[in-house]
Protein backbone atom coordinates (compact mmCIF):
# COMPACT_ATOMS: atom_id res chain seq x y z
CA UNK A 1 0.00 0.00 0.00
CA UNK A 2 1.55 3.30 -0.96
CA UNK A 3 2.74 5.67 1.86
CA UNK A 4 0.17 8.24 2.73
CA UNK A 5 1.40 11.54 4.26
CA UNK A 6 -0.35 12.35 7.59
CA UNK A 7 -2.68 15.21 7.44
CA UNK A 8 -1.97 18.41 9.40
CA UNK A 9 -4.68 17.65 11.94
CA UNK A 10 -3.24 14.25 12.81
CA UNK A 11 0.29 15.70 13.26
CA UNK A 12 -1.01 18.33 15.58
CA UNK A 13 -2.87 15.69 17.61
CA UNK A 14 0.27 13.62 18.08
CA UNK A 15 2.28 16.67 19.24
CA UNK A 16 -0.47 17.59 21.67
CA UNK A 17 -0.44 14.04 23.13
CA UNK A 18 3.35 14.03 23.51
CA UNK A 19 3.22 17.39 25.31
CA UNK A 20 0.56 16.13 27.70
CA UNK A 21 2.64 13.04 28.51
CA UNK A 22 5.70 15.18 29.30
CA UNK A 23 3.69 17.48 31.55
CA UNK A 24 2.12 14.55 33.35
CA UNK A 25 5.49 12.80 33.89
CA UNK A 26 7.05 15.97 35.28
CA UNK A 27 4.20 16.42 37.71
CA UNK A 28 4.61 12.84 38.94
CA UNK A 29 8.36 13.41 39.53
CA UNK A 30 7.69 16.66 41.42
CA UNK A 31 5.06 14.95 43.54
CA UNK A 32 7.50 12.14 44.42
CA UNK A 33 10.20 14.62 45.47
CA UNK A 34 7.70 16.52 47.58
CA UNK A 35 6.67 13.33 49.39
CA UNK A 36 10.33 12.47 50.13
CA UNK A 37 11.02 15.96 51.52
CA UNK A 38 7.93 15.89 53.73
CA UNK A 39 8.84 12.45 55.07
CA UNK A 40 12.40 13.64 55.89
CA UNK A 41 11.18 16.69 57.76
CA UNK A 42 8.49 14.88 59.74
CA UNK A 43 10.36 11.68 60.53
CA UNK A 44 13.84 13.17 61.02
CA UNK A 45 15.34 10.88 58.40
CA UNK A 46 17.21 9.02 61.17
CA UNK A 47 19.44 12.10 61.84
CA UNK A 48 19.73 14.24 64.96
CA UNK A 49 19.22 17.62 63.32
CA UNK A 50 17.35 18.99 60.20
CA UNK A 51 18.95 18.18 56.89
CA UNK A 52 19.38 21.87 56.08
CA UNK A 53 21.20 22.74 59.37
CA UNK A 54 24.90 23.57 58.85
CA UNK A 55 27.53 21.49 60.66
CA UNK A 56 29.03 23.05 63.81
CA UNK A 57 32.36 24.75 63.19
CA UNK A 58 35.29 23.82 65.44
CA UNK A 59 36.76 26.94 67.09
CA UNK A 60 40.26 26.81 68.65
CA UNK A 61 40.70 28.09 72.21
CA UNK A 62 43.85 29.74 73.64
CA UNK A 63 46.42 27.04 74.31
CA UNK A 64 49.93 26.73 75.66
CA UNK A 65 52.00 25.94 72.59
CA UNK A 66 54.82 23.46 72.79
CA UNK A 67 58.11 25.22 73.48
CA UNK A 68 61.29 25.11 75.51
CA UNK A 69 59.30 24.33 78.64
CA UNK A 70 56.51 22.37 77.01
CA UNK A 71 55.21 19.45 79.08
CA UNK A 72 56.08 15.89 78.21
CA UNK A 73 53.39 13.43 77.20
CA UNK A 74 51.24 12.48 80.15
CA UNK A 75 48.40 10.14 80.96
CA UNK A 76 46.75 12.96 82.89
CA UNK A 77 43.94 14.32 80.75
CA UNK A 78 44.40 17.96 81.80
CA UNK A 79 48.14 17.90 81.15
CA UNK A 80 47.67 16.25 77.75
CA UNK A 81 45.10 18.92 76.83
CA UNK A 82 47.68 21.66 77.35
CA UNK A 83 50.44 19.92 75.40
CA UNK A 84 48.29 18.76 72.47
CA UNK A 85 45.07 20.76 72.50
CA UNK A 86 42.05 19.45 70.64
CA UNK A 87 39.71 21.90 68.90
CA UNK A 88 36.49 22.41 70.81
CA UNK A 89 33.05 23.44 69.69
CA UNK A 90 32.02 27.01 70.27
CA UNK A 91 30.98 27.29 73.92
CA UNK A 92 27.34 27.67 74.83
CA UNK A 93 26.70 31.12 76.34
CA UNK A 94 26.46 30.93 80.11
CA UNK A 95 22.99 31.60 81.48
CA UNK A 96 22.43 34.97 83.08
CA UNK A 97 22.99 34.93 86.85
CA UNK A 98 19.95 34.49 89.02
CA UNK A 99 18.56 37.58 90.69
CA UNK A 100 19.67 36.28 94.09
CA UNK A 101 23.26 35.61 92.94
CA UNK A 102 25.25 38.51 94.37
CA UNK A 103 28.43 39.69 92.62
CA UNK A 104 31.78 39.23 94.32
CA UNK A 105 32.54 42.24 96.53
CA UNK A 106 35.65 43.60 98.21
CA UNK A 107 34.31 42.22 101.47
CA UNK A 108 34.13 38.74 99.93
CA UNK A 109 37.72 38.99 98.79
CA UNK A 110 38.83 40.44 102.12
CA UNK A 111 37.59 37.22 103.71
CA UNK A 112 40.26 35.31 101.75
CA UNK A 113 43.17 37.19 103.35
CA UNK A 114 45.63 35.11 105.40
CA UNK A 115 45.69 35.65 109.14
CA UNK A 116 48.66 37.25 110.89
CA UNK A 117 50.47 35.99 113.97
CA UNK A 118 50.88 38.43 116.88
CA UNK A 119 53.76 40.80 116.15
CA UNK A 120 53.66 40.09 112.39
CA UNK A 121 51.91 41.20 109.24
CA UNK A 122 50.11 38.66 107.03
CA UNK A 123 52.19 36.77 104.45
CA UNK A 124 50.26 36.66 101.16
CA UNK A 125 51.04 33.52 99.15
CA UNK A 126 47.48 32.78 97.92
CA UNK A 127 43.86 33.70 98.54
CA UNK A 128 42.39 31.31 101.08
CA UNK A 129 39.08 29.46 100.75
CA UNK A 130 37.99 31.01 97.48
CA UNK A 131 36.36 29.51 94.40
CA UNK A 132 36.52 32.70 92.36
CA UNK A 133 38.55 32.08 89.21
CA UNK A 134 41.13 34.82 89.70
CA UNK A 135 44.92 34.65 89.79
CA UNK A 136 47.63 37.23 90.43
CA UNK A 137 50.69 37.29 88.20
CA UNK A 138 53.57 39.11 89.89
CA UNK A 139 56.66 40.29 88.02
CA UNK A 140 59.92 40.89 89.92
CA UNK A 141 63.20 42.79 89.38
CA UNK A 142 62.49 44.37 85.94
CA UNK A 143 66.00 44.25 84.48
CA UNK A 144 64.71 43.96 80.88
CA UNK A 145 62.57 46.98 79.99
CA UNK A 146 61.33 45.72 76.61
CA UNK A 147 60.29 42.36 78.02
CA UNK A 148 58.44 44.15 80.81
CA UNK A 149 56.58 46.23 78.20
CA UNK A 150 55.72 43.06 76.28
CA UNK A 151 54.40 41.35 79.41
CA UNK A 152 52.28 44.38 80.34
CA UNK A 153 50.81 44.55 76.84
CA UNK A 154 50.10 40.81 76.84
CA UNK A 155 48.16 41.18 80.09
CA UNK A 156 46.22 44.15 78.69
CA UNK A 157 45.37 42.29 75.48
CA UNK A 158 43.89 39.52 77.60
CA UNK A 159 41.89 41.83 79.85
CA UNK A 160 44.19 41.41 82.86
CA UNK A 161 46.38 43.33 85.27
CA UNK A 162 49.73 42.59 86.93
CA UNK A 163 51.48 43.35 90.20
CA UNK A 164 55.04 44.48 89.55
CA UNK A 165 57.86 44.39 92.14
CA UNK A 166 60.76 46.36 90.62
CA UNK A 167 64.16 46.75 92.28
CA UNK A 168 64.71 50.40 93.20
CA UNK A 169 67.94 50.67 91.23
CA UNK A 170 66.06 49.50 88.13
CA UNK A 171 63.17 51.91 88.70
CA UNK A 172 65.39 54.95 88.14
CA UNK A 173 66.80 53.68 84.85
CA UNK A 174 65.34 55.70 81.98
CA UNK A 175 63.82 52.86 79.95
CA UNK A 176 62.42 51.04 82.98
CA UNK A 177 61.02 54.28 84.40
CA UNK A 178 59.06 54.92 81.20
CA UNK A 179 57.66 51.38 81.09
CA UNK A 180 56.77 51.34 84.78
CA UNK A 181 54.93 54.64 84.50
CA UNK A 182 53.13 53.33 81.41
CA UNK A 183 52.19 50.16 83.31
CA UNK A 184 50.85 52.13 86.27
CA UNK A 185 48.82 54.41 84.00
CA UNK A 186 47.30 51.27 82.44
CA UNK A 187 46.13 50.01 85.83
CA UNK A 188 49.05 47.83 86.88
CA UNK A 189 50.10 47.75 90.55
CA UNK A 190 53.65 48.73 91.58
CA UNK A 191 55.06 47.40 94.87
CA UNK A 192 58.34 47.21 96.85
CA UNK A 193 61.19 44.77 96.13
CA UNK A 194 63.91 46.69 98.06
CA UNK A 195 66.36 49.16 96.57
CA UNK A 196 69.28 46.84 95.77
CA UNK A 197 67.57 43.43 95.85
CA UNK A 198 68.36 42.84 99.50
CA UNK A 199 67.24 39.86 101.58
CA UNK A 200 67.04 42.19 104.62
CA UNK A 201 67.58 39.38 107.16
CA UNK A 202 71.28 40.22 107.60
CA UNK A 203 71.05 44.02 107.28
CA UNK A 204 71.30 46.32 110.28
CA UNK A 205 68.37 48.51 111.25
CA UNK A 206 69.64 51.50 109.28
CA UNK A 207 70.24 49.55 106.07
CA UNK A 208 66.91 47.73 106.38
CA UNK A 209 65.08 51.07 106.57
CA UNK A 210 67.03 52.48 103.61
CA UNK A 211 66.32 49.43 101.44
CA UNK A 212 62.57 49.68 101.94
CA UNK A 213 62.04 53.45 102.10
CA UNK A 214 64.30 54.47 99.22
CA UNK A 215 62.71 51.97 96.83
CA UNK A 216 59.32 53.55 97.50
CA UNK A 217 60.79 57.01 96.96
CA UNK A 218 62.02 55.99 93.50
CA UNK A 219 58.43 55.06 92.61
CA UNK A 220 57.25 58.44 93.90
CA UNK A 221 59.91 60.11 91.77
CA UNK A 222 59.10 58.44 88.42
CA UNK A 223 55.32 58.71 88.92
CA UNK A 224 55.55 62.28 90.23
CA UNK A 225 53.10 61.20 92.92
CA UNK A 226 53.13 60.64 96.67
CA UNK A 227 52.82 56.91 96.04
CA UNK A 228 52.05 54.43 98.82
CA UNK A 229 53.10 50.79 98.44
CA UNK A 230 50.95 48.08 100.01
CA UNK A 231 53.18 45.00 99.78
CA UNK A 232 56.86 44.26 100.41
CA UNK A 233 58.71 41.33 98.86
CA UNK A 234 62.25 40.64 100.09
CA UNK A 235 64.75 38.96 97.76
CA UNK A 236 63.77 35.37 97.10
CA UNK A 237 61.07 35.63 99.75
CA UNK A 238 63.74 34.43 102.17
CA UNK A 239 63.03 36.81 105.05
CA UNK A 240 59.24 36.66 104.75
CA UNK A 241 58.97 35.52 108.40
CA UNK A 242 61.47 38.04 109.82
CA UNK A 243 59.66 40.06 112.50
CA UNK A 244 61.89 43.12 112.27
CA UNK A 245 61.14 43.50 108.57
CA UNK A 246 57.41 43.05 109.27
CA UNK A 247 57.51 45.79 111.87
CA UNK A 248 59.18 48.32 109.58
CA UNK A 249 56.77 47.50 106.76
CA UNK A 250 53.87 47.99 109.17
CA UNK A 251 55.40 51.28 110.30
CA UNK A 252 55.44 52.36 106.64
CA UNK A 253 51.75 51.56 106.20
CA UNK A 254 52.09 48.30 104.26
CA UNK A 255 49.41 45.61 104.38
CA UNK A 256 51.76 42.63 104.38
CA UNK A 257 54.58 40.58 102.88
CA UNK A 258 54.10 39.27 99.35
CA UNK A 259 55.02 35.68 98.59
CA UNK A 260 53.75 33.24 95.94
CA UNK A 261 52.20 29.80 95.47
CA UNK A 262 53.73 29.00 92.04
CA UNK A 263 57.26 29.91 90.91
CA UNK A 264 56.66 30.41 87.22
CA UNK A 265 60.29 31.26 86.52
CA UNK A 266 61.38 27.75 87.53
CA UNK A 267 58.32 25.83 86.38
CA UNK A 268 57.38 23.97 83.24
CA UNK A 269 54.13 24.51 81.39
CA UNK A 270 52.78 21.41 83.11
CA UNK A 271 53.66 22.72 86.57
CA UNK A 272 52.13 26.10 85.79
CA UNK A 273 48.97 24.40 84.62
CA UNK A 274 48.74 22.25 87.74
CA UNK A 275 49.11 25.38 89.85
CA UNK A 276 46.15 27.05 88.14
CA UNK A 277 43.72 27.31 91.04
CA UNK A 278 41.41 30.06 92.31
CA UNK A 279 43.47 32.55 94.29
CA UNK A 280 46.92 31.40 93.09
CA UNK A 281 49.82 33.87 93.02
CA UNK A 282 52.48 33.34 90.33
CA UNK A 283 56.06 34.61 90.47
CA UNK A 284 57.77 35.67 87.24
CA UNK A 285 60.64 37.91 86.15
CA UNK A 286 61.38 39.84 82.95
CA UNK A 287 63.92 37.43 81.47
CA UNK A 288 63.59 36.23 77.87
CA UNK A 289 62.61 32.80 79.17
CA UNK A 290 59.84 34.18 81.39
CA UNK A 291 58.47 36.34 78.58
CA UNK A 292 58.29 33.27 76.33
CA UNK A 293 56.42 31.38 79.06
CA UNK A 294 54.01 34.22 79.81
CA UNK A 295 52.96 34.79 76.22
CA UNK A 296 51.76 31.17 76.24
CA UNK A 297 50.46 31.01 79.80
CA UNK A 298 48.44 34.24 80.00
CA UNK A 299 46.07 33.57 77.06
CA UNK A 300 45.83 29.90 78.06
CA UNK A 301 44.79 30.76 81.63
CA UNK A 302 42.28 33.33 80.37
CA UNK A 303 40.94 30.71 77.95
CA UNK A 304 40.33 28.49 80.97
CA UNK A 305 38.05 31.17 82.41
CA UNK A 306 40.53 32.85 84.79
CA UNK A 307 40.93 36.59 85.26
CA UNK A 308 44.29 38.25 86.00
CA UNK A 309 43.95 40.66 88.93
CA UNK A 310 46.32 42.72 91.04
CA UNK A 311 47.11 41.72 94.60
CA UNK A 312 45.04 44.64 95.83
CA UNK A 313 42.07 43.34 93.86
CA UNK A 314 42.61 39.74 94.93
CA UNK A 315 42.45 40.59 98.63
CA UNK A 316 39.84 43.35 98.53
CA UNK A 317 42.17 46.30 99.15
CA UNK A 318 41.88 49.74 97.53
CA UNK A 319 44.32 50.82 94.84
CA UNK A 320 47.66 52.19 95.98
CA UNK A 321 47.21 55.77 97.10
CA UNK A 322 48.81 58.35 94.79
CA UNK A 323 48.47 61.94 95.99
CA UNK A 324 50.10 65.19 94.99
CA UNK A 325 53.87 65.23 95.39
CA UNK A 326 54.53 68.45 97.31
CA UNK A 327 58.24 67.90 98.06
CA UNK A 328 60.90 66.09 96.02
CA UNK A 329 61.05 62.36 96.75
CA UNK A 330 64.83 62.24 96.42
CA UNK A 331 66.90 63.20 99.43
CA UNK A 332 64.25 62.76 102.08
CA UNK A 333 65.46 61.56 105.50
CA UNK A 334 64.84 57.85 106.01
CA UNK A 335 62.47 57.06 108.91
CA UNK A 336 64.24 54.90 111.50
CA UNK A 337 62.86 51.61 112.79
CA UNK A 338 60.60 52.30 115.77
CA UNK A 339 60.88 50.18 118.94
CA UNK A 340 58.68 47.08 118.98
CA UNK A 341 58.03 44.11 121.25
CA UNK A 342 59.93 41.05 120.14
CA UNK A 343 58.05 37.84 119.38
CA UNK A 344 60.35 34.85 119.06
CA UNK A 345 59.48 31.83 116.96
CA UNK A 346 61.50 28.62 116.67
CA UNK A 347 64.48 28.89 114.33
CA UNK A 348 65.02 25.80 112.18
CA UNK A 349 67.28 24.85 109.32
CA UNK A 350 66.84 27.17 106.29
CA UNK A 351 65.33 29.95 108.43
CA UNK A 352 66.41 33.41 107.24
CA UNK A 353 66.08 35.90 110.07
CA UNK A 354 67.70 38.81 111.85
CA UNK A 355 67.23 36.82 115.06
CA UNK A 356 69.31 34.04 113.48
CA UNK A 357 71.98 36.68 112.78
CA UNK A 358 71.94 37.84 116.40
CA UNK A 359 72.00 34.23 117.65
CA UNK A 360 75.07 33.53 115.52
CA UNK A 361 76.78 36.58 116.99
CA UNK A 362 76.06 35.26 120.50
CA UNK A 363 77.23 31.73 119.70
CA UNK A 364 80.47 33.14 118.25
CA UNK A 365 80.94 35.18 121.42
CA UNK A 366 80.41 32.03 123.56
CA UNK A 367 82.82 29.97 121.46
CA UNK A 368 80.27 27.59 119.93
CA UNK A 369 80.60 29.02 116.45
CA UNK A 370 83.33 30.57 114.29
CA UNK A 371 83.33 32.84 111.27
CA UNK A 372 80.94 35.69 110.48
CA UNK A 373 77.17 35.73 111.05
CA UNK A 374 75.03 35.63 107.93
CA UNK A 375 71.48 35.33 109.26
CA UNK A 376 70.92 31.90 107.71
CA UNK A 377 70.15 29.13 110.20
CA UNK A 378 72.05 26.31 108.53
CA UNK A 379 73.87 23.10 109.46
CA UNK A 380 76.73 24.77 111.36
CA UNK A 381 74.36 26.94 113.34
CA UNK A 382 72.19 23.93 114.22
CA UNK A 383 75.30 22.02 115.34
CA UNK A 384 76.38 24.93 117.54
CA UNK A 385 72.93 25.11 119.12
CA UNK A 386 73.02 21.34 119.74
CA UNK A 387 76.38 21.69 121.52
CA UNK A 388 75.03 24.52 123.66
CA UNK A 389 71.91 22.52 124.54
CA UNK A 390 74.02 19.51 125.54
CA UNK A 391 76.31 21.61 127.76
CA UNK A 392 73.32 23.20 129.49
CA UNK A 393 71.53 19.89 130.04
CA UNK A 394 68.72 20.82 127.66
CA UNK A 395 66.98 18.58 125.18
CA UNK A 396 69.23 18.42 122.14
CA UNK A 397 67.12 19.37 119.12
CA UNK A 398 69.40 21.59 117.08
CA UNK A 399 66.55 24.11 116.94
CA UNK A 400 66.42 27.43 118.73
CA UNK A 401 63.02 27.62 120.40
CA UNK A 402 61.59 30.85 121.91
CA UNK A 403 62.86 29.94 125.43
CA UNK A 404 66.44 29.50 124.21
CA UNK A 405 66.28 32.74 122.19
CA UNK A 406 65.01 34.68 125.21
CA UNK A 407 67.86 33.24 127.28
CA UNK A 408 70.55 34.16 124.75
CA UNK A 409 69.15 37.33 123.16
CA UNK A 410 67.07 38.78 125.99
Amino acid sequence: MPYKRPTLSRTRARARLKKQLLIGGGALVALALLIVAITSLVGGGGGDRPVSAPAATAVPVPTMEAGANAPEASDDEDDADIATPEPTRAPTPSPAPEDDEAPVTNADRAATRPSAEPGFLPVFSHAENTEEKIIAITVDDCFQAQNLKNIVDCALENGGKLTIFPIGENVIRSEQAQVLKYAWEKGMELENHTYTHSGLYNSGDKRLAEQIYEQQMTLCHILDKEYQCHFLRPRGGDARNDQRMHMYAKQMGYYGIAHWSVDGSKGTDKQLAKGLKPGAIYLFHTTDNDWQILQRFIPWAVGKGYKLVTMNEMFGYPENEAGELTTPAKGRPVPTLAPYERVYTTLKKTTYSWYAYELQEKLIELGYLTGEPDGVYGETCAAAVSAYQKDKGLEVTGQADPELLKELLG
